[in-house]
């Protein structure tokens, strides 16, 4: 067993990774920085698997991986083809996935109606590692339709889709609604701006259950308000792929994101890939 492994990482975001590694609970060694857009790190042997995944789910390019410690040579002639291997399947991934939508991002005034647009989406069959369509008349028009809304872009980089929604001056309010749990756990953090919470942090909630509900207290009157809140569940997360470690791991991070205190286990398919994930949803928060 190989007692540790150094790798340069490049990207313009590289001096995170020692930050994000340490995040997802692998120790670094070492890290020594060799400019704006690389840096060298050293971690356990034990973990280079776990790390590789991470970085690679994250677009990060590695390069100049040396192996310390036991180990023979034909061994490590074996895991140097095996990565070589997987660098390669992992670049064919990056190029299918920069056609295809990771995440949807809202901007302009508009943005509140975040839930409303992507229940369209999902009316349209647009839904994550969807490609945009090539004709998005449809999908403009039933944006337009929302009320107020008076112009609507669409802005596609990197996976990353920016929906662009600028609403007018109208005397019809958008529907007032609660703020719902985007999964069942622990309401780990709890940002409010307007509303009532029913739950506080450090409660469990129930999927689909009511957190911020859509009015406030004045005095003695209840008044109907827009919700205004953003909420973290923390669950524990786990499912089977039929697929190696390493690919399992990647597929992980891309159904659940982040993961915390990972679990590995060999089935008969495949690998079972457990550990803690959280679930964000907000209400006129981005």
């Amino acid at each position: 067993m190989f007692s540790s492994v150094g790798f340069t990482v490049e990207s313009l975001s590289a001096r995170l990774v020692p930050d994000k590694l340490a995040r997802a609970g692998i120790p670094v060694l070492s890290a020594k920085s060799l400019g704006k857009t690389a840096v060298r790190i050293t971690i356990a042997g034990k973990d280079r698997k776990k790390a590789f995944a991470i970085l690679r789910d994250a677009c990060y390019n590695i390069k100049d991986v040396r192996l310390r410690g036991g180990g023979r040579i034909a061994e490590a002639a074996r895991r140097y083809a095996a990565l070589a291997l997987g660098a390669a399947v992992f670049s064919g991934c990056i190029l299918f996935l920069q056609t295809r939508i990771l995440k949807v991002e809202f901007s302009g005034s508009g943005a509140y109606y975040a839930r409303e647009i992507l229940a369209i989406f999902r009316e349209e069959g647009i839904g994550t590692l969807s490609s945009l369509p090539a004709d998005r008349g449809p999908l403009t028009a039933k944006i337009l339709a929302l009320p107020r809304v008076e112009f609507c872009s669409f802005d596609f980089k990197g996976g990353i889709l920016t929906v662009d929604v600028e609403t007018g001056e109208e005397t019809q309010r958008p529907k007032s609604l609660p703020l719902l749990a985007p999964a069942s756990g622990i309401l780990e953090q709890l940002t409010l701006v307007r509303g009532t919470a029913l739950f506080s942090e450090g409660d469990e909630v129930r999927i689909g259950e009511p957190v911020v509900e859509n009015y406030s207290l004045f005095g003695e009157e209840r008044r109907e308000v827009t919700v205004i809140a953003r909420i973290t569940v923390r669950y524990e997360a786990e499912r089977e792929y039929a697929a190696t470690e390493e690919e399992a791991l990647a597929q992980a991070y891309l159904d659940f994101g982040e993961l915390q205190n990972i679990t590995v286990r060999r089935t008969e398919k495949g690998y079972r890939i457990g550990g803690t994930a959280r679930s964000t949803a907000a209400s006129g928060l981005t």
